[in-house]
C-alpha cells in the first residue's frame, strides 16, 4: 500500500496533534541555536566576567574558577531551551484562525524513512473509501495558519507554521502554500508575508523558491542588545499571484 498526503482544513479535534508538532518544530532549533551562540563574543566576555567576580570579589582560588566555564555553558543551554521552550508555548496557546494541516496515511508497518518514501499529495480528501483508508495510521505532519498582519496593510501574516522531521518539506509545504496564497487572494489580502531566523536555512531556501523576496531584516534582542537573534521578514505579492489565476 502506497502511503498518501491530504491538505485539508483544521479542524478543533487535531488541536492536540498541532500543538505538539508545533512545540517539536520550535525545539529542534534550540541546539542549533545554542551552539551558535557559544561562539559569539558575548559569550567569552560572560565567562570571563565570571570568572573575575569570583576570584576578585569572591576569593575563590583561580584554578578553581576554571569551573566557571562548563557553569557558564550549562546556563547559556538552560537559557536557550527554555527560551524555545516559552517560544513554543505561546504559539501552542494561540488559536488559529485560517489553518491547513496535513494529515499523512502510512501503513502500520511501515519500514521506509519518511525522506526515502514516495507520498502521493491529495486535496481536501484522498479518493478511498474509508474502509480502505482505516488500513493506515494517520498522523498530522504539519500545519500552518494565517492571520492578518498587524504591522503591514492589507497583508496577511503565516504563523504555527510546522512540519514533522524527515518528511519532505518541499513537497508537503508547497501545495500548502500555494493554497494559503490562493485563500488569502479570495480574501482580499494584497501580500502574504512571514518571518525566519538566521539557523532556518532550508525554510529560507525553500520560500526564495516559492517566490518570496526579502522585505527587511533585523536583529531581535533576547538578553537586551547584547544577545541578538537576525530575522529575516519575506513577503509574496498577491496581486502578481491573482494576476496568474485570472489568466488561467
Amino acid at each position: 500500500m502506497q502511503p498518501f498526503i491530504v491538505i485539508r482544513n483544521y479542524r478543533e479535534d487535531d488541536e492536540l496533534k498541532c500543538q505538539e508538532l508545533v512545540r517539536d518544530y520550535i525545539m529542534s532549533f534550540s541546539s542549533k541555536s545554542f551552539f551558535a551562540f557559544c561562539f559569539r563574543e558575548i559569550t567569552l566576555q560572560f565567562i570571563v566576567i565570571t570568572w573575575a567576580i569570583f576570584f576578585i570579589f569572591l576569593g575563590v582560588p583561580l584554578l578553581f574558577c576554571v569551573l566557571t566555564i562548563p557553569g557558564c555553558v550549562f546556563f547559556l543551554f538552560t537559557s536557550t531551551y527554555f527560551s524555545f521552550y516559552a517560544k513554543a508555548v505561546e504559539l501552542m496557546r494561540e488559536k488559529p484562525a485560517q489553518s491547513l494541516v496535513a494529515e499523512c496515511y502510512e501503513p502500520f508497518i511501515f519500514r521506509c524513512a519518511p525522506n526515502e518514501a514516495s507520498y502521493q499529495i491529495f486535496m481536501d480528501q484522498a479518493p478511498y473509501d474509508e474502509s480502505y483508508k482505516n488500513k493506515f495510521r494517520r498522523r498530522i505532519v504539519a500545519t500552518i495558519s494565517v492571520k492578518n498582519h498587524h504591522a503591514v496593510y492589507n497583508a496577511a501574516w503565516i504563523y504555527r507554521f510546522a512540519i514533522a522531521k524527515l518528511y519532505p518539506h518541499k513537497k508537503i509545504m508547497e501545495p500548502m502554500i500555494s493554497l494559503v496564497s490562493k485563500n488569502c487572494v479570495n480574501a482580499g489580502y494584497a501580500s502574504l508575508e512571514c518571518t525566519i531566523s538566521e539557523w532556518q536555512e532550508s525554510e529560507r531556501d525553500f520560500y526564495d523558491d516559492l517566490g518570496f523576496v526579502t522585505r527587511q531584516i533585523y536583529h531581535k534582542q533576547i538578553i537586551g542588545s547584547s544577545v541578538t537573534v537576525m530575522k529575516t521578514q519575506l513577503t509574496y505579492n498577491l496581486k502578481t499571484d491573482d494576476a496568474l489565476q485570472k489568466q488561467n
